[in-house]
């Protein structure tokens, strides 16, 4: 998929002809830190079509009321530098305008966290729960592969508490280092409402291992935001959540010290941090 993908933006610029599209490409910010998230946008006419090509991932631009959108993730651990950003946009009588752009990526250091857990909540030995943990990352790493129709607008904080632990810390389990903090977790009190980050569909609403009853919206285009340790759901799957409907209420479940919301974005795959990227986006629509 990903070669037909580069294939098919690498013969597009090769026939393209001379630029015809009115309009004006920017970036909403030509510098961002490894694990946020790139806006890209387009301001002028609505085109017909746009990709552009970034970190060897083909991404597309979609229809906006200001003309064309495109969020490009920044993996936690790319490597601090300059990318470039190739690509195409085309108008409704099938005219074209090349684009190249230069973005920059820069390292920002996240902190480091000592916990003491039990060990089973650590390092599960049960082959049954094993085989639970097993079979439930093959079903989100399914889910988060789905690449459906964009349904986000506008966005907003799910909870209004204060971050307690950001995205990206890096974790050091009972002295044994661990993957970095996948998500954002904010200090709420037991039973305060979730509202969904954005409009987005339910296609998870089940009880996790790891991060017990857990609630997944499908926002479009390869974004979902992972809303997790609920102590319940107020949702359905397949249903369609207007941006800020309440999803759940804040709860403890699953592997958890204290009640908190666990947010995890995902984007294109990629895990991102959910406060930059709120931030992005919320300033564009600012």
């Amino acid at each position: 998929m990903l070669r037909n993908g580069l294939f098919s933006l690498s013969l597009l610029l090769l026939l393209l002809p001379l630029p015809a599209v009115c309009g004006e490409l920017s970036l909403a910010s030509l510098e961002v830190v490894n694990g946020g998230t790139a806006v890209l946008r387009w301001t002028g006419t609505t085109p017909s079509f746009g990709v552009v090509r970034f970190n060897e991932q083909v991404v597309y631009l979609y229809p906006d009321r200001a003309g064309a959108i495109a969020l490009l993730p920044i993996p936690l651990d790319l490597p601090a530098g300059h990318y470039p950003l190739q690509g195409a946009i085309v108008n409704e009588r099938g005219e074209t305008t090349p684009f190249s752009l230069d973005l920059a990526v820069t390292h920002l250091e996240r902190p480091q966290e000592r916990l003491t857990l039990p060990e089973e909540m650590v390092t599960p030995r049960d082959p049954a729960v094993l085989a639970r943990i097993s079979r439930e990352r093959a079903q989100l790493d399914e889910l988060f592969g789905q690449r459906g129709l964009r349904l986000w607008d506008d966005f907003i904080r799910p909870v209004s508490e204060r971050i307690s632990s950001v995205f990206g810390k890096r974790r050091i389990l009972n002295g044994q280092p661990r993957a970095p903090h996948s998500g954002t977790d904010f200090r709420s009190p037991a039973g305060t409402p979730i509202h969904a980050m954005s409009t987005g569909r339910v296609v998870l609403n089940d009880d996790l291992f790891y991060t017990g009853r857990t609630v997944i919206l499908d926002h479009g285009e390869g974004l979902f935001s992972l809303y997790a340790h609920l102590s319940s759901s107020q949702v359905k799957a397949g249903e369609l959540i207007d941006s800020g409907g309440v999803v759940g209420k804040v709860g403890s479940s699953g592997r958890s010290t204290g009640p908190h919301l666990h947010l995890t974005v995902r984007l294109l795959g990629v895990r991102v941090d959910p406060v930059l990227l709120l931030e992005a986006l919320q300033a564009q629509d600012s």
